[in-house]
């Protein structure tokens, strides 16, 4: 139980670190135009933490009772491939149903889920792993 509390704080801190670099520091950004700008105006963060809890806790339920991962390059791996459906999907879906994603947003949100999920993934594997 000890492991997966650490799993999750450890896989959040990851997430929520490399969604502050990448979206923040460096401008990452999938939504894009004037309707974007205008949609896109308040950063919530309690919202935005209890999102990346959520999304830890996800990955290390899948993780520790289906998939077995127990390490941070197994974890990477599983990680990166979550990462790239969850980012891919939830943005395809604004790009069919609105003006506010571009289909070069839909590829942006693919590599920056893809990369921030591999590294919260090897983090949760790593903390799974520990004895």
């Amino acid at each position: 139980m000890k492991n997966k509390i650490l799993a999750i704080l450890g896989g959040t801190i990851a997430l929520f670190g490399l969604g502050y670099l990448i979206y923040v520091v460096l401008g990452f950004v999938a939504h894009q135009g004037q309707t974007a700008e205008a949609t896109f105006t308040k950063i919530d963060l309690p919202t935005i933490i209890l999102m990346e809890v959520l999304y830890a806790t996800l990955v290390t339920i899948i993780f520790s009772k289906w998939a077995q991962i127990k390490t941070f390059a197994t974890g990477a791996q599983a990680g990166l491939i979550i990462g790239a459906f969850i980012g891919g999907c939830s943005t395809l879906e604004l790009f069919a149903t609105s003006e506010l994603v571009e289909l070069s947003g839909v590829i942006s949100a693919v590599v920056t889920f893809g990369i921030r999920f591999a590294v919260a993934g090897g983090v949760i594997g790593w903390f799974l792993g520990r004895e």
